[in-house]
């Protein structure tokens, strides 16, 4: 055949017989291949013999792609013909592992840039060998993609969006879908990427959100890994594959912070109004880098840079390591704010330092509410994997860093340095069942506990820290700053937030929630999906309170008590959310 012959129907061949190969381009990427690949002699498999069978010659595949890329949603047509050797009965045919005829074309619409593979193996002449060739079709997506029921291949589309796209920024929005990410690891997450939920179906006091979960067991592997700037994370539920307390190499991450090699800071990254659960090693690690930078690119000078925000993350287990909420490790820095923590082993935990360099991890953790369960550490042992019994149980604490340092006295990582930078504040925790607060060694920098409020009796019950390893005494040198605004049990005016609640409909709908002060800060619970959320920073409990519609507005306000409501100037917070702000009329 000639080379005008072969332009004039635009075809890509690749003929290989012996050494000799011709490639020919054309506007339709078609392509003809003659080759041997993958081969073994059927008849005498132990002789070691890896010369393509004969056969393979006469193999001809012809396999285009029209058009090569496409746009999320449009259609591609991916057509092909094989020619066979003369007399081949026993040889298949497959596209991308599906058996196809000898000739045909099909129409698809690729949820992200795929492969398509047309293969050709089996035994012709008491010979088996196999060949292949592959065309690549590409899909651009649209700067903002939404994910509803509607959407074909939902998960591929998902994946294909965030780490595809060449978009400068790409938001993928879920709405009213459950995702089942089974299968999938280390999903990286680059600069200027967002999934979060459409602003209809996110997670909201009257509804749940949208769900992205995984059901297989992946060792210590994280689901998402986020590499860049700018990120967010928001309003979805994610749900790990542990739903007990894990043991052994069981340590599976929700979210996984690891930056990219870079000696720039990292800056907002934000993980927001979300459910985090059932991941045995933690909902959410934070890490940091130091290939290019000795202090890597997360640290105390730069609190804001990750923002782990308004979530409910809880039953996140393990028996005897990990089963984190959040941790902040290798030396990084995270803020934690306003945050619900139940049932997990640790809420907030803290590795001391990087490995590799003095970089040493911290975090600030702010106007979150601990409830009372989780904490539970058990030794591991053959016994409790056999039968699922647990026995050597006990109960840790809650926020805690641990030491660098190890000793036959102290054990493992309960000494030496405690990370840099930890502050402590505006937290409610009614965990009671261990300590509220660790700190395994001397902070590098401070440790400082400030205007927490306790279900403790006293300090001594509440907060512990340890020193250096080795020697006589406690060997703390860089003692914690336990300041004495923080609110202990024993206090005789203290009573337990619990046992005072309001109600009021604080979102509108004319449905009532509870209504919690804790002493610093205001939270209420949904009667519809039974979780506390974060309502205001404030002092004031209860009894210095009024729950009313202050405003004209269908929504409840917190005022000021006074004695004469009615008469008086006073001041009010509209909707419980905002500042204290003068009112004059009151509108009961």
């Amino acid at each position: 055949m000639s080379q005008k012959k072969l332009k004039s129907v635009a075809v890509i061949a690749a003929v290989v017989c012996g050494a000799a190969a011709l490639f020919l381009l054309s506007s339709r990427r078609r392509s003809t291949l003659r080759t041997a690949r993958k081969v073994r002699n059927a008849s005498s498999l132990s002789s070691g013999n890896s010369e393509p069978p004969p056969w393979l010659e006469d193999v001809t595949i012809h396999l285009e792609e029209h058009p090569s890329k496409v746009n999320l949603g449009e259609v591609t047509v991916v057509s092909w013909s094989v020619h066979l050797p003369q007399g081949a009965s026993t040889l298949h045919i497959r596209l991308n592992g599906k058996p196809v005829a000898e000739s045909g074309s099909l129409p698809i619409v690729p949820p992200r840039t795929m492969t398509m593979t047309l293969s050709v193996s089996g035994t012709h002449l008491g010979l088996y060998g196999g060949t292949s060739q592959s065309v690549e079709v590409a899909v651009d997506y649209p700067p903002r993609v939404v994910i509803d029921p509607s959407t074909p291949d939902p998960v591929q589309v998902l994946v294909g969006a965030l780490v595809d796209s060449t978009n400068p920024e790409q938001i993928v929005e879920l709405c009213d879908v459950a995702l089942d990410l089974t299968g999938f690891t280390y999903i990286d997450i680059g600069d200027h990427r967002s999934l979060i939920a459409s602003p209809d179906c996110a997670r909201s006091p009257r509804r749940f959100g949208p769900l992205i979960f995984v059901t297989d067991r992946r060792g210590s592997a994280p689901l998402f890994r986020i590499r860049g700037d700018n990120v967010l994370f928001s309003g979805f539920r994610l749900e790990g594959p542990t739903n007990d307390i894990a043991q052994g190499d069981i340590k599976e991450k929700g979210i996984q912070v690891s930056p990219s090699k870079s000696a720039e800071p990292i800056h907002n990254i934000k993980i927001c109004n979300m459910e985090i659960f059932h991941w045995s090693g933690a909902g959410v690690e934070v890490l940091d880098n130091v290939e290019k930078a000795e202090r890597g690119r997360l640290y105390n000078t730069n609190p804001g840079a990750v923002r782990i925000r308004g979530n409910f993350i809880h039953h996140n287990r393990h028996g005897a390591g990990f089963g984190y909420g959040v941790v902040v490790s290798d030396g990084a820095y995270a803020t934690i704010e306003q945050n619900v923590f139940d049932e997990n082993r640790h809420a907030i935990a803290g590795g001391s330092r990087n490995d590799k360099a003095l970089d040493y991890s911290g975090y600030t953790a702010r106007e979150n509410l601990i409830l009372a369960g989780g904490g539970l550490h058990c030794s591991e042992s053959w016994y409790w994997a056999l039968t699922g019994w647990r026995f050597n149980c006990w109960y840790t604490q809650q926020i805690d860093m641990h030491g660098d340092g190890s000793s036959f006295f102290e054990g493992d990582w309960e000494c030496g340095t405690a990370g840099e930078t930890i502050i402590i504040e505006r937290n409610t925790i009614f965990y009671t069942n261990g300590l509220a607060i660790h700190i395994r060694g001397n902070p590098a920098d401070k440790a400082v506990v400030d205007e927490n409020v306790f279900m403790h009796k006293n300090r001594s019950d509440a907060i512990a820290q340890n020193g250096a390893c080795g020697g006589w005494g406690d060997n703390i040198t860089n003692p914690i700053d336990v300041r004495p605004n923080n609110q202990f049990f024993n206090n005789q005016f203290f009573v337990n937030p619990m046992d005072e609640l309001g109600r009021g409909d604080f979102f509108g709908d004319g449905q009532e929630e509870w209504f919690m002060a804790t002493g610093v800060t205001w939270w209420v619970w949904s009667p519809v999906t039974l979780q506390w959320r974060y309502l205001n920073t404030m002092s004031e409990r209860l009894p210095q309170l009024m729950l009313m519609k202050v405003d004209d507005d269908s929504i409840c306000d917190v005022r000021l008590y006074t004695a004469h409501p009615d008469t008086r100037p006073t001041v009010y917070s509209k909707s419980g959310t905002g500042p204290w702000e003068p009112v004059q009329v009151i509108k009961e």
